[in-house]
């Protein structure tokens, strides 16, 4: 399985899956028209990566400044993605990196993973002033 690499833009955020690493980053802002598309190529890597390497542990690291409500819908997708990748016997660990001063986006990591049982959210606030 191959690395993926969507470059940031001024609407999208940068992600970085290295599978050999059993890691993805998502770091930037994310208000593109339309979401859908631009999430699917994460989430179809991401599927088969689950089904066809199965692995023990998992690492999401998330560092999004902002993200409009569209937007969320993508997340929650790439979040139920990994729960039931979780369901299924791999160590799902999310990184949830957010400005301190930041309580939205500190909420939505919390509203993300609150519906599901195999997603273990670590907070992570920063200081970015």
């Amino acid at each position: 399985m191959h690395n993926l690499h969507i470059e940031r833009s001024n609407v999208t955020p940068e992600i970085l899956f290295i599978p050999a690493s059993q890691r993805m980053e998502i770091a930037g802002e994310c208000y593109p028209e339309n979401p859908l598309p631009f999430f699917q190529p994460l989430l179809h890597t991401l599927q088969q990566y689950f089904e066809q390497q199965r692995p023990t542990r998992f690492e999401a690291h998330m560092q999004l400044q902002y993200i409009n409500s569209a937007s969320t819908m993508g997340l929650r997708a790439l979040f139920a993605l990994l729960d039931r990748a979780g369901h299924q016997g791999t160590d799902i660990r999310v990184v949830w990196a957010y400005d301190a001063e930041d309580d939205a986006i500190e909420e939505l990591g919390m509203d993300l993973v609150e519906d599901y049982h195999h997603v273990q959210l670590e907070r992570q606030p920063l200081s970015l002033a």
